[in-house]
């Protein structure tokens, strides 16, 4: 059962799980999230956002087709705070990066480049150990990978992001990214997720507290 944090106004919000695609190739497919949440309230379901399979945390979706424009601009309109596990201990407390962002063929995945789309994230450093923290990622737009990029585009590539960062020490045995969508405002509502056990696991081998 996908434990509900929220069900009101034809939205549901649900604390996903690692490991799972928020959708899959259709409203039939069983490997997802979407899926999964269909069964469970007996209803079909829509997203208004996308988590990766491998992120975890507090995931929206509604049961009426129609209603995915309305929330999406809610959505947009509030604010999403992401917990993420990032290789290096960054010298600032916070900053704010601002840098444009596309798909890039050659490189088979999202890049920063001049003539991408505009995309902004506030950050901020909340706990560290020797070599590793734990940041707090604002997005302030909504582009894919956004936060993994724009990590990683700052010299601090999330802990087991093998497709946006470098591979590090460390990393062997970490099957997804380590990134976690703690916390989403919007309207009046402030939807919050714990962190999940396996995120906390590679917090404390890296000595860093999970805030």
């Amino acid at each position: 059962m996908l434990p509900l944090l929220l069900e009101r106004d034809g939205l549901v919000a649900v604390d996903k799980p690692i490991g799972l695609p928020t959708t899959g190739r259709d409203l039939d497919d069983p490997r997802c999230v979407q899926h999964a949440l269909a069964v469970q309230l007996g209803r079909p379901v829509w997203a208004v956002h996308q988590l990766d399979a491998g992120t975890s945390g507090v995931c929206l979706f509604v049961t009426k087709k129609s209603l995915v424009a309305t929330w999406s601009e809610q959505l947009a309109r509030g604010e999403k705070r992401y917990l993420a596990l990032v290789h290096g201990v960054p010298t600032w407390a916070k900053t704010r990066v601002d840098a444009p962002l596309r798909y890039v063929q050659a490189k088979k995945r999202v890049a920063v480049v001049p003539d991408g789309k505009d995309a902004r994230t506030e950050l901020r450093r909340l706990t560290h150990g020797p070599a590793h923290a734990i940041v707090e990622a604002r997005p302030k737009t909504g582009r894919t990978h956004q936060v993994r990029v724009h990590l990683a585009h700052v010299g601090h590539p999330l802990v087991g992001d093998a497709l946006h960062g470098p591979a590090r020490n460390g990393d062997a045995g970490v099957s997804h990214a380590l990134l976690h969508l703690r916390e989403i405002r919007l309207g009046g509502d402030t939807l919050c997720s714990a962190p999940p056990a396996a995120f906390v696991e590679q917090a404390r081998r890296r000595d860093v507290a999970v805030p």
